[in-house]
């Protein structure tokens, strides 16, 4: 599969089977930097009650959640958020993750890219910022080529699965 060889699209209830699946298969890599939302899909009740609740917090613009789709098969094998949306700015917090086997193909890259096109064009957001653990350099490489800059380092900022607070680099981009 290639970089261009998705679908981006939102959540949808029959999601729910396939994304358990997919969550299952990456928890334990997952959980460390995604603790509320791996920690809700538990099992394919959880996770249908997960997605109704990102189709809420949608319909309110709370939040955005998209799904990475591969074509052949319909099954998500990444996500992406738009959240923290403070609408007096308005600025916006992004996040994705991949399922492992499809890291490092640029698929995530390419998926940002709609995204991004997506929160400064549709939604207006005048900024969005990525919070990055500084040892992950796949989603430092996807930030970088999505024309995000390093605007500092937040100290103790993010508090891990197992409790553990690490610093974050914060990347920003303004809509032009």
């Amino acid at each position: 599969m290639s970089a261009n060889d998705f679908i981006v699209r939102t959540l949808e209830i029959t999601d729910a089977k396939l994304l358990f699946e997919m969550v299952q298969n990456n928890r334990a890599r997952l959980i460390d930097y995604f603790p509320i939302s791996i920690g809700a899909m538990q099992d394919v009740d959880s996770t249908k009650a997960y997605i109704q609740d990102k189709i809420k917090q949608a319909e309110k613009k709370e939040s955005f959640s998209f799904a990475i789709i591969c074509p052949k098969d319909l099954k998500p094998i990444g996500m992406l958020f738009i959240k923290s949306l403070d609408w007096r700015i308005p600025k916006a917090e992004l996040a994705y993750y991949i399922d492992k086997e499809y890291e490092g193909k640029g698929v995530v890259s390419k998926a940002l890219e709609w995204v991004v096109s997506y929160a400064f064009n549709e939604l207006k957001i005048n900024k969005l910022f990525l919070r990055v653990a500084p040892d992950n350099l796949g989603s430092k490489r996807v930030a970088e080529k999505n024309g995000f800059v390093i605007e500092g380092v937040l100290r103790n900022d993010f508090k891990k699965g197992d409790g553990t607070l690490i610093d974050l680099l914060y990347y920003g981009r303004l809509r032009k």
